[in-house]
């Protein structure tokens, strides 16, 4: 299949310094690079590919402001120029958001979509009467009705208010990336942008009633006040310390050496990657029963998916008793790199007599 991947522009793929969708987009490319597929890729000059790369950025919009432009211009600037260039593709697959299908009357290739971000639930008492809703909304869902449409998580799926032509198919790692280690460290980790929404400051406390060491991983540009006043209170040097951002390098030995990741998040991830790098490495997860962490660990087996930071603080004084060798082959079961691929070649077809039929 000739096969074209859109991303935002905001970040290069893989990304530097961070985690997030680039990684899957990567991962993505890179196995249907393997498998014979002719790949496109829409990204910024810097990115590494097999693929033929397109750049539409000579680097990330995100660490530079260009022209002024918000974050969905350049979503948009990558899809409109994969829309010029539609007619050399079978399909085209977008990470970008649901505005890629405002292009869908505009060319004749088959759309697909991941959806990478949260979905909120509106409250019914705003919802717009069914009438008015079918007047104003009725040539977007005739949009949306022309693509495939892939969530990353159940929760996430659930979320949403439109569910056509819809499926789960979770974010996939390439398990050579990271290495088993049978026995971890003394410490437990928190990996992961220092904010308010993924709880460093609850797995610094619940870190500190465990009286238990962790180290605290990841980026806090643009949260420096929160990291201040909510986590730096509980910083103690060889207890709870701030250890910076993790390279790939970094972050495996980190995870690898932990007795468990604290994923005490406080709002509706989509997906949570950490979560199966973790695991990868044969770190359990503690996490939060909420957004997909319920679907990712098998509580008991994998990890501990627990309450509140009460029952967190149990979890980790249990945490010897969850064998290391049962995280690893969970990863390696439902998220290595093959199943996510495997599944999306699947859709692509699918997308693509689908798209024949309706000509």
């Amino acid at each position: 299949m000739r096969i074209a991947q859109v991303v935002s522009l905001q970040e290069s793929v893989p990304p530097k310094g961070k985690n997030g969708l680039e990684f899957v987009v990567h991962y993505l490319t890179e196995e249907l690079v393997k498998r014979g597929h002719q790949v496109t890729l829409f990204a910024t000059k810097d990115s590494k590919t097999n693929a033929r790369l397109i750049d539409v950025l000579p680097f990330p919009a995100a660490k530079r402001g260009l022209f002024g432009w918000g974050g969905m211009d350049y979503s948009l600037t990558a899809m409109a120029k994969a829309a010029e260039m539609a007619d050399e593709f079978d399909v085209i697959h977008t990470h970008i958001g649901s505005s890629a299908f405002y292009f869908a009357d505009l060319i004749k290739t088959p759309i697909v979509e991941t959806v990478h971000s949260p979905i909120h639930k509106v409250p019914r008492k705003n919802l717009l009467k069914k009438e008015l809703f079918n007047k104003y909304c009725k040539d977007t869902i005739r949009r949306y009705r022309k693509g495939q449409h892939i969530f990353v998580s159940k929760n996430q799926m659930d979320s949403s208010a439109l569910k056509i032509n819809s499926k789960v198919i979770y974010n996939g790692i390439a398990l050579e990336d990271f290495n088993f280690q049978k026995k971890p460290g003394g410490y437990f980790v928190y990996l992961g942008y220092i904010t308010q929404n993924k709880g460093a400051h609850i797995a610094a406390q619940a870190a500190r009633w465990a009286k238990v060491n962790l180290k605290l991983a990841g980026s806090y540009k643009g949260c420096e006040e929160y990291f201040k006043e909510k986590v730096k209170p509980y910083l103690k040097k060889n207890k709870i310390e701030y250890v910076g951002v993790a390279s790939p390098a970094k972050r495996n030995k980190l995870l690898g050496g932990a007795k468990a990741i604290l994923v005490p998040v406080q709002w509706e991830e989509p997906f949570g990657l950490i979560m199966i790098e973790a695991m990868a490495c044969g770190t359990p997860v503690i996490g939060f029963n909420k957004a997909a962490v319920p679907e990712i660990v098998i509580d008991g087996k994998t990890g501990f998916v627990v309450e509140d930071m009460r029952k967190m603080v149990s979890a980790m004084k249990r945490i010897d008793k969850i064998d290391r060798a049962n995280c690893r082959q969970h990863v390696e079961k439902n998220f290595s790199v093959k199943k996510m691929v495997d599944e999306y070649e699947k859709v692509y077809e699918r997308a693509i007599r689908s798209y024949k039929k309706e000509r």
